[in-house]
């Protein structure tokens, strides 16, 4: 089993590759790929930049070079639902673009039934198993978009999708997934919220949620694989 392990900045991949062992480090595509191994399982860890564009180039090299078996996406997101609070983390349920016109990936290319990426259930299930005693850990749907959401935009986004949480790289690692049948799953830590939103939150919390994000996966890594 390889995992790959996909975070947008440096700062959200930073806290799980600390604790990776036997660490050589590639570089494709201008990415650098950590190869190593969490508690015996074989990892590929790297971050990808943000936007969905550059997570779909680090999910393809994942799949095509280290033929990867999984994909889990970690880091921060933006809350979306007004109950959550900083720290707070979602595991991906379905994903979706809320910048995209449906029609584009329903009559198109990859033809898909519906607008929503799924989430591995045995990963879905597995993750939020091993964090079952953390009640700010829940499972729900997150959408991807190309502009970072403060106010504007957040009820549209809303009435359309209901998710948890918005972000801006998840739906290209899910799309790539699809295309590839390669079970993925996220962890997304929210690092702002409704009530403390805009990039002054972020900078504030992004460090915080990350390292929450890696608990979680943490977690999962040590139950799942022993």
């Amino acid at each position: 089993m390889c995992i790959g392990i996909v975070a947008a900045t440096k700062a959200e991949i930073a806290p799980f590759t600390a604790a990776m062992r036997n660490i050589e480090t590639e570089e494709y595509s201008m990415l650098k790929f950590h190869k190593g191994n969490y508690a015996g399982i074989d990892v590929i860890a790297l971050f990808c930049g943000v936007c969905r564009v550059n997570a779909a180039i680090a999910a393809q090299i994942l799949i095509d070079r280290y033929q990867v078996e999984q994909i889990i996406v970690i880091g921060v997101a933006g809350a979306i639902n007004p109950d959550l609070q900083i720290g707070d983390t979602v595991i991906s349920s379905q994903v979706a673009y809320h910048d995209v016109a449906d029609e584009i990936l329903t009559q198109y290319h990859p033809w898909m039934e519906s607008i929503y990426f799924t989430a591995d259930p045995s990963l879905v299930h597995g993750i939020s198993l091993a964090n079952a005693d953390d009640p700010s850990v829940m499972t729900g749907r997150i959408v991807t978009g190309e502009s970072f959401i403060d106010q504007e935009g957040r009820e549209e986004i809303i009435e359309r999708y209901d998710p948890l949480c918005v972000d801006m790289e998840t739906a290209g690692v899910a799309h790539v997934c699809y295309a590839n049948t390669v079970p993925f799953a996220a962890i997304r830590s929210m690092s702002d919220t409704p009530h403390e939103s805009g990039s002054g939150a972020f900078e504030k919390y992004c460090k915080t949620a990350a390292e929450k994000s890696v608990r979680v996966l943490i977690r999962y890594l040590d139950t799942a694989y022993r």
